[in-house]
């Protein structure tokens, strides 16, 4: 049993996001040489020359280009954690769509061309009481990323700076007032850390009913390690705005090591264990 852990790529992982990302996934490491399962820690670039030997990979690869990649070493028989179509499916031209099919109640949202945006007045609708544009892409990775608009006119200076920075994609997502929540989680009950990352009112709220929310998320991408934020209205409503794959868990790196590799050794021995079942029969 040999496991190799990739890195994100540092595009993905800019300023101290770098860091953080390295750590938690140096932590996994160790946590899993505590669990006696021998692992490598690689660059992408390096891991091309190791994954063929590797029994599970676990990456937090994050770019298109690296997804695809590693799908296609998937389709060659690599055993790979978070899935690299379950990552790309948490980007946000498909994290939408797929959440609105399965009616977890996420806000509404409209994906336009920012190079073609049309006539914006059409959003009149969407942008009561304000809206937030966002790349359609991965989840932000630097200010400017996600904006809150609140007139078209804001709306179309926005977009204009999103040309501008080459983001061709673009999602407008109805404002839900209310306490922002973040969550770090680990599929199957194995980690759920919400936790208020700025000040805010404090409603109160159901943290079981926010757990079991991002696990019919997780889901539906079929996605195991994972992160995202709810809006908390005053009345105590829940809504699920975002869903990212294999965030940096900064606030509970210890916790999210530990079940991050107990995951990742126990997805590894069920897999064997159904195909040796499999061969059986």
């Amino acid at each position: 049993m040999k496991f190799l852990g990739i890195y994100r790529e540092p595009a993905y992982s800019p300023g101290r996001h770098l860091s953080n990302d390295a750590v938690i996934l140096r932590l996994v490491g160790q946590a899993l040489e505590r669990y006696g399962a021998p692992m490598q820690l690689a660059t992408l670039e390096e891991a091309r020359s190791l994954w063929k030997t590797a029994d599970l990979i676990f990456s937090m690869c994050q770019g298109p280009d690296a997804l695809a990649e590693l799908a296609e070493w998937k389709k060659q028989g690599a055993l790979i954690l978070n899935d690299p179509e379950a990552s790309r499916r948490t980007y946000r031209d498909s994290l939408c769509s797929t959440l609105r099919e399965k009616d977890l109640g996420f806000p509404h949202s409209e994906f336009l061309s920012t190079e073609h945006p049309g006539d914006l007045s059409r959003y009149q609708t969407l942008m009561t009481p304000g809206a937030w544009l966002k790349r359609a892409d991965v989840h932000a990775t630097q200010a400017g990323d996600v904006v809150k608009v609140q007139s078209l006119d804001e709306l179309a200076k926005s977009v204009k700076t999103f040309v501008s920075r080459g983001l061709k994609q673009a999602v407008l997502q109805q404002h839900r007032p209310g306490d922002e929540v973040k969550f770090y989680a680990v599929r199957g009950g194995r980690l759920f850390w919400p936790y208020y990352p700025k000040e805010s009112k404090g409603h109160p709220f159901d943290e079981h009913t926010l757990e079991s929310l991002a696990e019919h998320a997780a889901k539906a991408l079929d996605i195991g390690i994972y992160g995202g934020d709810a809006i908390i209205s005053p009345e105590g409503d829940i809504t699920l705005i975002d869903l990212n794959d294999w965030p940096s868990f900064a606030p509970c790196r210890g916790a999210a090591a530990s079940a991050i590799a107990k995951y990742l050794k126990e997805t590894y021995h069920a897999l064997q264990n159904s195909r040796t079942t499999a061969g059986l029969r």
